[in-house]
């Protein structure tokens, strides 16, 4: 197997130290199911373990898939010894967790943000999941499925548009075939993409249509709702026949923000370009005088619900970022009283003596 099929390349082998044990070799991460890591080396796809921390910094990093880590081979079973920093990494707030991520994919190119227009594609939904994949460093581009179910494909078109007005909107069908082939062209050779979407969509269908069998389970959506099962359970990176590298996930109920609220005012450039024109460099675009960005809602040209979604987001990035410093303070004062208390031990210890 060629590890450049899988997206190895010059950066990644400049990153990978050859002279640390010649027992370590480089693989990608292919698999991640509740904790069981499957790696593909050069030699063949391997179940590994998890050698504790492997950052680094001394900060725990559970690998993800896409990921590309230095595999251990001097024994029977294969260890994961390290995780090779990330060109970016698709991640979500964890679930029932308020300061903790969930690295969903990582060394992607490309997000295909999923959208069913049997149920209709959520424009708020969308704008989410575009911040997160700019954050990643990714390129996100909407998939609208399901296309030879809908009636009125143009003002589904436009409904997507509106959570994404400057990312490429791409209807297919997977099962007619139609539109496949726009997908692949945005897949080529050493690139790696990532399916991001709710249940039902038809990610794994989609999946599917790009391998060119029916590799990945699939189940019919609900009659009544229209609403998916979670039929796909894990994470897995599968290699495509054009070239490029797809990762199928989970349906993601929950699109919690973990990001920079730089991303955020990435999502939406045409409020960033209105705010140049703002009288004040601070503006937040609520009650200001001189807001440019309120003068071009109340003109009309731009969309209220777009600058409603801004607010929303960037509140979140920015509470999220609060949290986070005062969590590093909180663990940052946990280690120096720790710390002190054992220099007090050591200095108590040498005066009985």
């Amino acid at each position: 197997m060629n590890l450049a099929d899988f997206g190895w390349n010059d950066r990644l082998e400049s990153l990978f130290n050859t002279d640390l044990n010649t027992n370590f070799v480089p693989a990608r991460v292919i698999r991640v199911d509740r904790g069981a890591v499957t790696v593909q080396s050069a030699a063949d796809a391997v179940a590994a373990v998890v050698a504790g921390t492997l950052d680094p910094s001394g900060e725990s990093v559970a690998p993800a898939v896409g990921d590309w880590v230095v595999l251990d081979l001097a024994t029977d079973t294969a260890v994961i010894r390290a995780v090779l920093p990330r060109s970016g990494a698709l991640s979500r707030r964890r679930p029932g967790s308020a300061d903790h991520a969930q690295a969903v994919a990582a060394n992607v190119d490309v997000v295909f943000i999923v959208e069913s227009v049997e149920r209709g594609p959520s424009p708020r939904r969308i704008e989410r999941a575009v911040a997160l994949a700019w954050d990643a460093g990714a390129t996100p581009v909407i998939v609208l499925t399901k296309t030879d179910l809908c009636e009125d494909l143009d003002a589904a078109v436009a409904v997507a548009r509106r959570g994404a007005p400057f990312s490429d909107v791409l209807p297919l069908s997977a099962v007619a075939g139609d539109g496949i082939g726009d997908l692949v062209a945005r897949l080529p050779f050493g690139s790696t993409a990532v399916l991001l979407g709710p249940s039902g969509v038809g990610k794994s269908t989609l999946a599917n249509a790009l391998l060119g069998e029916q590799r990945l389970a699939v189940s019919p959506v609900r009659k009544g709702d229209s609403k998916g099962r979670h039929t796909t359970t894990h994470r897995e990176l599968v290699l495509l026949p054009s070239g490029g590298c797809l990762i199928d996930t989970p349906g993601i109920r929950e699109l919690g923000l973990w990001l920079d609220p730089g991303s955020v005012t990435s999502t939406f450039p045409e409020i960033e370009t209105a705010a140049e024109r703002c009288r004040f460099r601070d503006c937040r675009h609520q009650d200001e005088p001189g807001c440019a960005v309120v003068a071009e809602v109340e003109g009309g040209r731009l969309d209220e619900a777009r600058l409603a979604s801004y607010h929303r987001l960037l509140r979140e990035a920015e509470h999220l970022d609060q949290r986070l410093d005062a969590s590093r303070r909180h663990e940052i004062r946990a280690r120096e009283r720790s710390f002190g208390k054992m220099v007090r031990e050591v200095i108590r210890l040498k005066n009985k003596r």
